[in-house]
């Protein structure tokens, strides 16, 4: 193991959760006698999760989301449905509000996407969430990728990768300027007794006239405690690598390998600071999942159990979704299409190299509950504290977020076993946390973006 010196700094946590039965990842996993994902509709079940993540001192309860039914794998969307593979999909901006008002601390974090979505609405939304709050919400950026998701807004296909990415540019200049540029930091007076609420001249139109929107603004919400929410991106390609360095304040990693983490992030570091961003702006946190139990043996028979209780079709319908390959349509020694979308890197890495992909390959990689391509943490609450300080020491990651397994069995079992062997090690931050999500990632605990980011270029002073 890589030592850490006495002064470790604590690393940033979160859980990563979706408003679906199946969550992403290991989406037949419901099927497991402890987990209670079926009741995805009860307020119930969310608040016991939230009150959880705060009691555990999580910086965040991040939610993922889809548009769209999987409905690749054999032509239809019968098996999604059936296994629930990220289904239903109930839309997280409605149950964070009642989340926030029954956590204190808690931080949220909704994905949205700039393919589907307008930015006016979107900057009005996430005001108001701010603002209701206290400012304990962040943004994960995506672009979308399936094309169910296309047709369900009314389009014959999915926008290419680099047309996504063109009106997600052209996205975030509204969206900044809107919640950063069309209200002034002191256009609120809120005097009864001079019978002013907002300065005149305090509040002015943007006025954007681009290739994708037009809006005129100004934004229909005040300036909340952030202004714009904090945000997180997820994209690793080089177009997306480039997103990141310009607007990105945490980075979210499906990766495993710690050296491949290092290489990706000091590239993208250095896309930053070449747009004006000092090095450590950007703050990073990669999806992990933990299997832990006082004994290794009881570690390893809980894996066995979930390996009892996961099913490989159900993975194959999410990786059809994911790259356009139907598996239902090959056998094992045929080799496979191109993917429709580039999405294949995290199966194709550790393929044979002297033959084509085969449907053969990607079964075998995805026989395992951990798929092989899976970060995962697994043994006792040492064994996994440690790999979590040698990973992280490598990597450079500034945090993980915790991908359960069994909700909520996972999270209970890292809130009460492994917090306490991470905390030791100066790796947990054990005291409450206060203030905007934001300013629990800065190093000056400021609540706005940092005035070297780009949308704070866009803030009226």
């Amino acid at each position: 193991m890589i030592p850490l010196s006495a002064t470790a700094t604590p690393l940033l946590f979160a859980l990563y959760e979706q408003a679906s039965v199946g969550c992403g990842g290991a989406p037949s996993l419901w099927t497991h006698p402890l987990d209670d994902r079926l009741a995805v509709n009860s307020l119930d079940r969310w608040r016991d999760v939230a009150v959880t993540a705060e009691q555990a001192n999580l910086d965040a309860l991040f939610f993922a989301d889809v548009l769209g039914l999987y409905d690749v794998y054999g032509g239809s969307s019968d098996a999604a449905l059936g296994w629930a593979v990220e289904a239903p999909a109930n839309d997280p901006f409605v149950y964070v509000p009642a989340l926030a008002a029954l956590t204190e601390r808690l931080s949220f974090v909704i994905t949205a996407s700039t393919t589907y979505e307008h930015p006016f609405s979107l900057a009005r939304r996430f005001g108001t969430l701010d603002h209701l709050s206290n400012g304990r919400i962040g943004w994960n950026i995506v672009t979308s990728y399936l094309s169910s998701a296309a047709r369900n807004f009314g389009m014959d296909e999915m926008l290419k990768h680099a047309d996504r990415y063109g009106r997600a540019d052209e996205f975030m200049d509204v969206f900044y300027k809107l919640l950063e540029g069309s209200w002034a930091g002191d256009a609120v007076v809120g005097s009864k007794s001079e019978k002013v609420y907002a300065r005149p001249g305090s509040v002015r139109s943007i006025n954007h006239d681009g290739e994708h929107f037009r809006v005129d603004g100004p934004s229909l919400t005040s300036p909340s405690p952030q202004r714009t929410p904090t945000l997180f991106q997820a994209g690793w390609s080089p177009r997306g690598r480039e997103f990141a360095a310009k607007h990105a304040e945490v980075i979210l990693l499906p990766k495993k390998d710690p050296q491949e983490i290092a290489e990706g992030l000091a590239d993208i570091s250095r896309r930053a600071q070449e747009g004006g961003r000092p090095a450590g702006e950007v703050r990073s946190m990669a999806l992990a999942r933990i299997i832990t139990a006082p004994t290794a043996i009881e570690a390893q028979e809980k894996y066995q159990e979930l390996q009892r209780n996961y099913h490989l079709e159900a993975q194959l319908v999410s990786y059809a979704g994911d790259t356009g390959i139907d598996l239902s349509q090959y056998a094992d020694d045929e080799p496979l299409a191109t993917a429709s979308n580039g999405l294949t890197s995290y199966v194709v890495k550790g393929a044979p190299q002297d033959r084509p992909l085969t449907a053969g390959d990607v079964r075998r990689k995805f026989s395992e509950v951990t798929r092989g391509t899976d970060l995962l943490f697994i043994g006792t609450p040492e064994d996994v504290a440690s790999q979590i300080e040698e990973h992280a020491a490598v990597s450079g990651l500034d945090g993980y977020m915790i991908n359960p397994l069994v909700s909520p069995g996972s999270l209970n079992d890292f809130a009460e076993m492994v917090v306490p062997e991470l905390a030791k090690r100066g790796l947990y931050d054990t005291e409450p946390k206060k203030g905007t999500l934001r300013s629990r990632l800065r190093a000056d605990g400021a609540d706005l973006m940092a005035a070297t980011a780009y949308g704070a270029g866009f803030r009226q002073r």
